[in-house]
């Protein structure tokens, strides 16, 4: 084995661990029916192959979905239709249903307050008129959202609502496009790779297949 094939190879498995690594959080086909939600979907997305690729094709559908998806204000019922996306754009599943928990218990307040700025400032721009609430307020309104209180006014909630989610497509796209041009280098790094790697491993087997040059018999050489 080269030098060149050795360090190569040592990448590949360097990558195989990380991958494991991560996989480690991720649901996978094996044990897919041990998760909240997901295990009522289990049985059809085993057959599926397409939803555990993690080739391009369908890990960026997955992650254009899964970051919109987990910036739009549709917290608690993210994950079944992130599971219906994952059907409707043939896109990778564990990458989608990981990337909608970028909006978690912790994260939900500053995320939902920064989407509604974005969509509020773009909406200006343009002329429309929108409320405008503070951090305090946002968690208020997310707290009584969550807890069943319809009291205030549905036509302010629906204004909320709606700039939330327009900012929240904004920068869930912007995270995506992110997210997709580094999975898309990570890829083609990994398709060079390999592709050397095994030039080099052809190339070494030809070699050793081909049966050494013989020499001439010196009895030969001094016949005239």
């Amino acid at each position: 084995m080269t030098q060149e094939e050795h360090r190569l190879n040592r990448r590949r498995l360097e990558r195989i661990a990380r991958v494991k690594r991560v996989l480690r959080w991720m649901p996978r086909r094996a044990n897919v029916h041990r998760y909240p939600v997901l295990r009522w979907f289990a049985s059809a997305t085993r057959k599926r192959s397409y939803l555990w690729c993690f080739r391009v094709k369908n890990a960026i559908p997955a992650l254009y979905a899964g970051c919109i998806l987990a910036l739009l204000p549709l917290y608690g019922i993210q994950l079944p239709i992130a599971v219906g996306l994952a059907f409707l754009l043939r896109a990778n599943l564990p990458i989608l249903t990981s990337t909608i928990f970028i909006t978690n218990p912790f994260t939900i307040l500053p995320a939902y307050f920064a989407c509604f700025q974005i969509g509020r400032v773009l909406l200006n721009i343009f002329g429309v008129d929108t409320p405008q609430i503070n951090m305090a307020e946002m968690k208020l309104l997310i707290d009584a959202l969550q807890s069943g209180n319809w009291a205030m006014n549905l036509l302010y909630l629906a204004n909320i609502w709606w700039v939330t989610a327009l900012g929240g497509i904004i920068l869930g796209t912007s995270l995506a496009t992110i997210a997709a041009g580094i999975y898309k280098l990570a890829a083609y790094e990994v398709m060079v790779s390999v592709k050397r790697l095994k030039e080099l491993q052809k190339k070494r087997q030809e070699q050793v297949a081909q049966p050494p040059e013989q020499s001439p018999n010196p009895k030969q050489a001094e016949t005239p």
